[in-house]
């Protein structure tokens, strides 16, 4: 089973990305925990069982970010604003998928373990894979599973309490991407490849476009631009 787990906005400081999903959307955010790149993420958490949500990255420290390849390229896609960084599919299986994508690209997945510690000291252990060439491609989705996923869904009702949303979001329905710069992985990609929940349309550039989300309200469709 795979599907759409999160997809992730790049913004350099979080108050404008607040105010945007406020007024345009109805949707609050949550959390602000740091992390070890130099980032801090946010959440604008959904409410479902299946712990779907958009994550804000800001910076947090921008020496570090500017230290690396990857912060060189967050600070260089988030120059003009809040963008679209890449999404992530949720696998049961990350040995396997990790095993596919090097079977299709040749490359390291660069399959890593660890865990996160949010701002209320509760730690979620996870699993990646395919990250760095996800975040190259920005329309590939890297992969991601969790340890403990029951404790994972009862954080839900807090995370939808302090987020307060005005409008509530309840699932990831579709996402628009641009055309996928490496086509021949994209045909084979683990989660891409046949997927009702992906449309490509070629205008859109490089990387993602729109996010289809279901509401409390009705579907709506966030656009950064």
């Amino acid at each position: 089973m795979m599907r759409i787990d999160h997809v992730l906005i790049g913004t350099r400081t979080i108050e404008p990305l607040r105010e945007l999903l406020w007024e345009r959307y109805g949707f609050g955010i949550t959390d602000g925990s740091p992390n070890p790149d130099g980032t801090a993420s946010w959440v604008v958490p959904f409410d479902t069982p299946d712990v779907q949500y958009l994550e804000l990255l800001v910076v947090d420290d921008e020496r570090k970010l500017a230290g690396s390849d990857f912060g060189q390229l967050f600070l260089e896609r988030t120059a003009e604003g809040p963008a679209f960084l890449n999404w992530a599919v949720l696998t049961e299986d990350i040995e396997n998928t990790a095993r596919r994508v090097q079977q299709i690209t040749g490359a390291d997945p660069e399959l890593l373990r660890g865990e996160s510690v949010r701002a209320d000291g509760r730690r979620v252990p996870w699993a990646e894979a395919a990250f760095e060439l996800s975040w190259c491609s920005r329309v590939l989705p890297f992969f991601q599973s969790y340890g403990e996923p029951e404790a994972r869904a009862e954080r839900v009702a807090g995370d939808l309490a302090d987020a307060g949303h005005r409008v509530c979001p309840l699932s990831l329905q579709r996402l628009v991407t641009g055309a996928a710069r490496e086509q021949e992985w994209a045909e084979r990609w683990p989660g891409l490849a046949g997927a009702t929940t992906v449309t490509v349309d070629p205008a859109a550039g490089r990387g993602l476009a729109a996010v289809h989300i279901d509401t409390a309200e009705g579907e709506t469709v966030v656009r950064l631009a």
